[in-house]
């Protein structure tokens, strides 16, 4: 197990295979948009050409509602293909909170070519604490920050060169794609990897003026 304040032994491999995945699908060196599934997200009336679409979980049916194209990568951290079968996916982040053996097997046939990249638990802590200098562990109820922000440290850790999030709040409840109004989960975790993130890395921006001023992220206006 690594230490709290240090990634796995294997974090420098999980980083050279998952950059040579992105480049291979032409995910690099492009800005990100990415949106997550809070309700009445504050979408910027224009990105530039060549940017990426990073949808977290079901957030890309807020984003047909609103018109953005289809994902370019979804993160994803369950798999019943009835669930996501209204969805045109494209590249798969795959998020594995439980691991089997069967699990780390099929891992040796990995090809960049691949249209999924999975990542483990560990290796989800470790891309938080690698981009925001923390696991957050004891900040609020839960083991970790929220899936968006499990991304959000996935595009800063490959230098993705600017980042805008959208679809992320701290005081909403509910989802855009659902009526159900669920309480929405890891608030006091999410509110401090962002501060964190804000402080750090000035290219990391949100088009959600709430979030702006409750975290010190930079407003995108575009």
């Amino acid at each position: 197990m690594p230490k709290a304040n240090s990634v796995s032994a294997n974090f420098k491999r999980t980083l050279r295979f998952n950059e040579t995945w992105l480049q291979q699908h032409g995910l690099l060196g492009r800005p990100w948009f990415m949106l997550g599934s809070a309700p009445n997200p504050s979408i910027p009336s224009k990105l530039p050409d060549d940017t990426v679409y990073a949808y977290v979980k079901f957030a890309g049916r807020s984003a047909r509602q609103h018109g953005l194209p289809d994902a370019d990568i979804t993160l994803a951290t369950t798999w019943d293909e009835a669930r996501w079968n209204d969805l045109n996916l494209s590249l798969v982040l795959r998020v594995r909170n439980k691991v089997s053996w069967r699990v780390y097997f099929s891992r040796l046939g990995r090809k960049a070519s691949d249209k999924e990249c999975e990542l483990l638990s560990h290796e989800r802590d470790d891309y938080v604490l690698h981009a925001m200098h923390s696991r957050f562990r004891g900040v609020g109820d839960h083991l970790r920050p929220s899936s968006a922000l499990s991304m959000l440290a996935f595009a800063i850790a490959h230098e993705v060169p600017e980042v805008v999030i959208a679809g992320i709040s701290l005081d909403q409840t509910g989802h855009a794609y659902n009526d159900l109004n669920l309480q929405r989960k890891h608030g006091p975790e999410d509110r401090a990897a962002l501060i964190a993130v804000a402080a750090h890395h000035p290219h990391v921006k949100t088009s959600e003026p709430s979030l702006s001023e409750a975290t010190g992220l930079p407003l995108y206006r575009g």
